[in-house]
């Protein structure tokens, strides 16, 4: 422990001048918020520990859409937590293109998984958006609906088979992982035009699947304010990536590297697999086949260079299929606890089969898109439990940041509007957005799809995010981040819900609850009994 302090002690003196020295001299430091908790960590590290965002949501309630927050010392002075719709609609509409990603994180994505579109800025960002984009618009996403759905009916086949061969009438299955499995198969499918049949042999699955939440869950879990505080610190100053990282922990490192060399092979696998048999979904109508087709284009100025493609494998691997994976696990959870409107929902996309005439007819686009209850149901979701509570934006020029309603500033003064000099580091909190009762009603802390049906003057939600694509929500991000591949993910929820819900009565398990835990992913885990990558334990009664 001596030791621990005398070689932090230096650097921590370095740190406190020089962060002292770098006030922001704006109104940032008359923002009210919560005393710091810790010297060096400031309120950060109890921001990433809380589980399901309790902190924020708790900031939030207390000081209002704008909470100022203690950054890490050495990194950053203060740090704006923000859910006011103005200044969201700021930071997302007309300054989105200065308001972007921090430099930490841009470098950790590029050390993941090489320059994707998550990793870099500027012209090689719009660059790269607009080719992804394009490979991901409405017409070609329609177009990848047959392997979504071929994966989402192995995995009912399979559901069904565990339930029958238990013997008993409902039977208790982890819903992560057949989600995560469900998943993996349908966007190896359509991204990649091969499949690792996942769901069918879990065994083929498992170091793709487990890599992600076991190394999120060891190396970016936060142990002690401390030890955020070095990792942060050195990945801010010392070196902006994995190799900072490494010089105050040794085993991120290691674990980091396995997980990253690991990703690597999958996406030489992936070349390989196409090279060898080809797009297994027909005339290379794969998202990677499209990337590929555009890049050897010589007309086309957007094309992408080999190194970019490989990058954005494991980008796609990683952002779609736990953003998918996740959000359905969760979605099931909230069907188990609300029996009736699981009930409501199974009557309508009944029905809608019963218009179709034919009980073994697959849906269409169309179908989907038509069922209001449905994706009312999965907005909710989002909107309830988003899988990404908080995401962090840094300021590239002076701005200033509108407010929905006027805050009383630390010195007595009334503030109307925030302004913020360059380098000034904000968090966006989604999840405290998500429930402001000025947005969403006076019902918003309550599960209720029921609020997406509304019409009229009586319509949500009441304030719009500028850029946010799927019900003025955050879940796929906004501005120039945006997800390109929120489509794909709709319509993947659309398809995996209707076939398990058509097929199985979901029941939650009594004193059985699940919470949050952000390590770069959402992990959800049973409160008081977590297990290692997480879980989502729920009874499924095989319907006739």
């Amino acid at each position: 422990m001596y030791t621990e302090i005398l070689l932090v002690l230096p650097v921590a003196i370095y740190l406190t001048i020089r962060w002292r020295n770098t006030s922001n001299g704006d109104d940032v430091a008359l923002v009210p918020g919560p005393k710091s908790d810790h010297f060096l960590a400031g309120n950060m590290a109890t921001l990433a520990a809380s589980a399901s965002d309790a902190a924020a949501m708790a900031w939030a309630k207390t000081y209002g859409g704008v909470v100022k927050l203690h950054g890490v010392l050495g990194v950053q002075r203060h740090v704006l937590l923000i859910s006011d719709p103005a200044a969201l609609r700021r930071i997302f509409g007309s300054a989105s293109g200065q308001w972007d990603r921090t430099p930490r994180d841009l470098a950790s994505f590029r050390d993941k998984f090489g320059p994707g579109i998550a990793a870099v800025e500027g012209a090689d960002h719009v660059r790269q958006r607009r080719i992804v984009s394009q490979a991901l618009n409405p017409a070609e996403v329609r177009g990848m609906i047959s392997p979504v759905q071929a994966a989402s009916r192995t995995t009912r086949n399979a559901l069904r088979k565990a339930c029958l061969s238990s013997g008993s009438r409902a039977t208790k299955l982890d819903m992560l992982d057949w989600s995560r499995r469900c998943a993996l198969d349908s966007l190896t499918m359509f991204a990649f035009g091969t499949t690792i049949h996942a769901v069918e042999d879990p065994d083929k699955g498992h170091d793709i699947l487990h890599t992600f939440d076991a190394m999120l869950e060891d190396c970016i879990g936060v142990t002690t304010p401390f030890k955020y505080w070095l990792r942060d610190t050195a990945a801010s100053n010392i070196y902006p990536s994995l190799l900072g990282l490494a010089l105050v922990d040794y085993n991120f490192f290691r674990s980091a590297f396995k997980t990253f060399k690991r990703l690597a092979q999958f996406g030489q696998w992936v070349r390989t697999q196409r090279e060898e048999h080809g797009s297994l979904v027909g005339s290379g109508n794969d998202l990677l086949s499209y990337l590929e087709k555009a890049s050897k284009e010589e007309s086309n100025k957007y094309k992408l260079s080999d190194q970019e493609i490989q990058g954005q494998i494991g980008q796609i691997l990683f952002a779609g299929h736990d953003t998918v994976s996740t959000s359905l696990a969760m979605l099931l959870n909230d069907l188990a606890k609300y029996p009736k409107i699981q009930e409501r929902l199974r009557e309508e996309i009944m029905a809608k089969q019963a218009e179709i005439g034919d009980e073994d007819a697959t849906f269409t686009q169309d179908d989907y898109d038509s069922m209001p209850y449905l994706n009312g149901v999965i907005k909710e979701s989002m909107r309830f439990n988003p899988v990404l509570g908080q995401t962090s934006r840094l300021n590239r020029a002076d701005d200033v940041l509108p407010l929905t309603e006027p805050i009383v500033g630390t010195d007595g003064k009334v503030l109307n509007q925030i302004a913020v000099k360059k380098g000034t580091w904000v968090v966006v909190d989604v999840a405290s957005s998500n429930r402001r009762k000025d947005v969403w009603g006076e019902d918003a802390d309550t599960f209720n799809p029921e609020r997406w049906l509304r019409t009229g003057a009586n319509a949500l939600p009441m304030a719009k995010t500028p850029g946010a694509v799927y019900g003025s929500l955050l879940g796929f991000m906004a501005g120039n981040r945006t997800c390109p591949g929120w489509r794909i993910a709709v319509l993947e929820l659309q398809v995996f819900v209707c076939d398990i819900v058509q097929g199985f009565r979901i029941h939650a398990i009594p004193g059985v609850d699940i919470e949050r835990e952000f390590h770069g992913v959402s992990i959800l885990k049973v409160i008081g009994n977590p297990v290692r990558g997480g879980e989502v334990p729920l009874m499924l009664e095989p319907l006739s």
